[in-house]
């Protein structure tokens, strides 16, 4: 197992490092597909915390660099930040009476909304964010995206950037830099909801942070070496195949659909997420000459 939670771990932070999104994602679908295949005994609630954990621990150094980098929206993290702590750790409370199959569905139905999100694309124009800040739908939306968070484990990263550069119009250095901050108060309001011992597994935990660490490292000096249109491909293509992966074992393993319908179901979402990708990645390509 820790073999295994360390090549997870590694191929999600070079993921995370180089497109700044889907770490935490793309461990909660790989330990739900590995734990399907393998009959590993790892619960949904297990993966959840143990998604959290990894996500707190990718997290600081990065959210410390664009800290002092004055990349960090103060006014987004107080008013975004906190009620999506105190949203987590509730639903993260909730979530604890859910059955595995509810869990899985909710994750696979969000997973899906952040292929969507991170595939279309977004026109963003930096403002000051203290003209007309939106403080109630701050408020409002924080709170749906720290239920989100507790119950499935991830940081939500994929609902609140497609936030950040949409509703206050940041930056993308900012959304990344702000998001880092409020994904980790995310985090613990989800771990503190599952301090129980039986939902902490170190033997996962403890590879997939050292791993993580590393590969986002490495994701970060490959960066670097790659275009901004052949990463923004990569991130829509990875997200993608996330989302297929996860509605396929959702279907297979938790409705018990026959493989016939699963594989037509994965045949039909694979080609309209390529279709979706393509199409939108020629606008962005021609937007961008």
């Amino acid at each position: 197992m820790w073999t295994l939670a360390f090549f997870i771990g590694l191929f999600a932070g070079i993921i995370s490092g180089m497109v700044s999104v889907g770490g935490s994602i793309i461990v909660t679908s790989m330990l739900i597909l590995l734990s399907a295949v393998f009959q590993l005994k790892l619960d949904m609630k297990q993966i959840v915390t143990t998604t959290a954990f990894y996500t707190l621990f990718t997290t600081i150094s990065g959210a410390i660099y664009f800290w002092l980098n004055k990349l960090v929206v103060n006014k987004i993290v107080i008013y975004f930040g906190i009620p999506a702590v105190i949203s987590s750790l509730i639903s993260s409370l909730l979530a604890n009476s859910f059955n595995d199959n509810v869990l899985q569905g909710i994750f696979a139905i969000f997973a899906l909304l952040a292929a969507v999100a991170i595939i279309l694309p977004s026109r963003n124009k930096e403002v000051e964010v203290d003209d007309q800040f939106p403080y109630f739908t701050s408020v409002f939306l924080s709170v749906i995206v720290g239920m989100v968070g507790g119950m499935i484990g991830v940081a939500a990263g994929f609902l609140y950037m497609p936030i950040f550069l949409r509703l206050f119009r940041l930056s993308i250095r900012q959304a990344v830099g702000t998001g880092m901050v409020v994904g980790g108060m995310l985090c613990v309001g989800t771990i503190l909801g599952k301090l129980s011992g039986e939902y902490i597994r170190m033997d996962v935990i403890v590879p997939l942070g050292i791993s993580g660490v590393i590969g986002a490292v490495i994701g970060g000096k490959l960066t670097g070496l790659i275009s901004e249109k052949w990463l923004n491909l990569l991130m829509c293509l990875i997200m993608a195949a996330i989302a297929v992966q996860t509605i396929v074992v959702f279907l297979a393993n938790s409705l018990m659909v026959s493989l016939p319908v699963v594989i037509v179901a994965a045949l039909v979402i694979t080609v309209a997420f390529i279709w979706l990708i393509f199409s939108f990645n020629k606008t962005y390509v021609k937007t961008r000459t």
